[in-house]
């Protein structure tokens, strides 16, 4: 979701960049519908109303309903999509779970552990700043540290040259995840999963009064930047804001990915000889990355598992740029993909996931 503002010039583009941004491939998308909301507050204020706003519209219990594919009409559950992103096989997707309550709650469970608890609210708050123009103190502070910069100098510079037009995107990203354990899984397939909400009409409205019933919680936020300039001024100032911010959403999941497990790069190996995988600086990559490579399993029960069957390496001059509209200005752009090369490890082939790691 997006913050919106009330009083930042140029605020009505970053609303239509954001709109049309398509959602990341390595990410399933629970949208729910509502993209951006406003309100006064300043930076400190913005988590709390971020959470109150969660509150009020029940996004938890929303994301709950999402996950379970709620029928509006007859308070209806279905295991459809958990079945889909949990890659059951076709025998469990046969079953009929609400009949089966012993198989149901645990599917239910493994649901809960693979995917239902790793369901994430992201709000950011997107600003932008004139190199031309005087930056306040706090957005100087923030730039200088970003960059590791003792002195603003190089901005100085940047915005006294008449010959160049420029901007600074900054991002402040707001982290929710729903709250969702093994009590919680237990409680809702006993209180309130239904397949006939005509029938069990107790059940469809104990899930409706306990609303609040389902929290997100705050994990955290992170800043980004994205800077650039146009020498030349052969960009629009709109075309230039929208390279600049768009990357800045890139970069701003890419930082995500540092910070928290669960968005690590993901990515399937496309090919062996030589390694190669559609991943590169979008996604931060760089000669320092380092990536376990696994095969996935299925048990006699149908549950998925990852066994680490090795570690690669991004080759340091074959770093694919596809950040958003590197093709005019980065030959690196028309690799295609990134190249590696083995750490360690057995015979890889391709369709096997490539999972980013801690340097190793």
């Amino acid at each position: 979701m997006l913050i919106k503002h009330y009083n930042q010039i140029h605020d009505d583009i970053i609303a239509d960049i954001f709109e049309d941004v398509p959602f990341p491939e390595r990410f399933n998308n629970h949208g729910l519908g509502v993209k951006a909301i406003a309100f006064h507050g300043t930076q400190g204020e913005k988590a709390h109303k971020i959470g109150s706003f969660c509150t009020q519209e029940h996004l938890g219990q929303k994301m709950v309903a999402k996950w379970f594919n709620r029928d509006k009409r007859t308070g209806s559950f279905n295991m459809e999509l958990v079945k889909e992103r949990g890659l059951y096989n076709s025998t469990q997707a046969q079953q009929n779970v609400a009949r089966a309550s012993m198989r149901g709650l645990g599917l239910l469970a493994d649901a809960g552990e693979n995917l239902i608890k790793h369901t994430y609210l992201i709000v950011n708050d997107v600003e932008y700043y004139d190199l031309h123009k005087k930056l306040t103190p706090i957005a100087r502070a923030r730039i200088m540290e970003s960059k590791g910069l003792n002195t603003y100098k190089y901005y100085s510079k940047s915005r006294n040259d008449g010959n160049t037009r420029g901007f600074i995107v900054q991002i402040a990203t707001y982290l929710f995840r729903l709250k969702w354990n093994d009590d919680d899984a237990s409680i809702f397939y006993n209180n309130y999963y239904t397949e006939d909400g005509t029938k069990d009409k107790d059940k469809v409205s104990a899930f409706i009064q306990d609303a609040g019933r389902w929290e997100m919680e705050y994990i955290g936020k992170n800043f980004c930047f994205e800077e650039g300039m146009d020498k030349r001024k052969q960009m629009t100032q709109k075309d230039l804001l929208i390279k600049l911010s768009t990357r800045a959403l890139d970069k701003n999941l890419a930082q995500l990915q540092h910070e928290h497990p669960d968005f690590r790069i993901k990515a399937p190996l496309t090919s062996t000889e030589p390694l190669k995988a559609y991943v590169g600086l979008k996604e931060d990559v760089t000669p320092q990355s380092r990536f376990e490579v696994l095969e996935r399993r299925i048990d006699n029960k149908g549950r998925l598992s990852y066994k680490r069957i090795g570690v690669i390496k991004p080759k340091a001059d074959h770093i694919w740029d596809n950040r958003y509209m590197a093709d005019d200005e980065d030959a690196d752009a028309k690799l295609g993909c990134t190249e590696f090369e083995k750490v360690s490890g057995g015979t890889f082939y391709a369709g096997m996931l490539i999972r980013e790691i801690s340097s190793e």
